[in-house]
């Protein structure tokens, strides 16, 4: 289970880096005037600029449907701050509860070799 709470901490770690280029680089089309605030949906984010990641635009809307839809219609800089944020609580949560399992013989390292 430890090994599991730490996998969702550096997981978290890994979306939260990701989550936060998408932060600056939104800000920065926002800030050069392509496009306002309310412009740039995560919709046209996605579409415009990340292409590659048209598939969670898909995944998202078969899975929750007109929600789906909903939160693609918002704009990114409302949705990935947020996405930031809960991202960050997992993960300082899945590291806490990870640090206060005790080391089991599973996680231990062995240096010096097989126990006898």
């Amino acid at each position: 289970m430890r090994r599991f709470l730490l996998t969702v901490f550096w997981i978290s770690n890994v979306g939260n880096v990701f989550q936060l280029l998408f932060v600056v680089s939104a800000s920065w089309i926002i800030i050069a005037g392509t496009y306002s605030f309310s412009e740039l949906s995560v919709s046209v984010f996605f579409v415009q600029y990340v292409p590659w990641l048209l598939w969670l635009k898909a995944f998202a809307i078969a899975l929750f449907g007109e929600l789906g839809r909903w939160i693609f219609s918002l704009p990114i800089l409302v949705v990935a701050p947020l996405k930031l944020i809960g991202g960050t609580v997992i993960g300082f949560w899945a590291y806490s509860v990870a640090m206060k399992m005790p080391i089991g013989p599973a996680d231990a390292v062995i240096i010096d070799g097989p126990a006898r």
